[in-house]
């Protein structure tokens, strides 16, 4: 069967690779620069990034609904959560290494880009938990930011377990809504 703009979805989701194929080629340039605009800095995560990108939509083809966005928008938005996904896992090995040893190991450029990617993430961290109330975003940061525990917080704050992990989970429930794609 001949893959189109019409069916490619379809196929896919049957399982046909061709279709697999038609996204790349047809989509392919869209999703290395929505890649490229988080990772420029990280060159050598984005060909494994994009690649990460087609499979997940590969294995989540189904859940593309075509009366909710055009399926260009839709896989830009896996391809950005995918791209953050790896600036946040990169950021992640920065922080087991300390600055000294950092800056013995690479050159004044990379630590240049590193604080770019640690002041961009912040940036989007703030503008997500924005939609919160004032002490719900202080506990998302303490809880997930600086990784207090919920008893250290609770102790800090007053209020008991429960109450925290039911703004935890309201918050997250909140920031889903407005910040999902799909």
């Amino acid at each position: 069967m001949k893959i189109t703009e019409q069916n490619f979805v379809s196929q896919m989701i049957q399982g046909n690779e061709n279709a697999l194929e038609y996204v790349m080629l047809h989509y392919g340039g869209l999703v290395k620069s929505v890649v490229h605009r988080y990772l420029y800095v990280l060159p050598q995560y984005e060909e494994e990034c994009i690649s990460d990108v087609f499979l997940a939509v590969w294995n989540h083809a189904s859940s593309y609904m075509p009366q909710k966005n055009p399926f260009a928008n839709w896989i830009a938005g896996v391809a950005r959560i995918k791209a953050l996904d790896y600036k946040r896992r990169y950021a992640g090995r920065l922080l087991e290494t300390s600055w000294e040893e950092a800056g013995n190991c690479i050159g004044k450029d990379v630590m240049e880009e590193i604080a770019l990617i640690r002041e961009e993430f912040s940036k989007e961290t703030r503008q997500m938990l924005e939609c919160l109330k004032q002490e719900d975003q202080e506990l998302f940061l303490k809880i997930y930011v600086e990784e207090e525990s919920v008893e250290t917080v609770s102790a800090e704050s007053g209020l008991s377990k429960p109450v925290i992990y039911n703004r935890l989970s309201r918050g997250k429930k909140k920031i889903r809504r407005l910040f999902s794609r799909t």
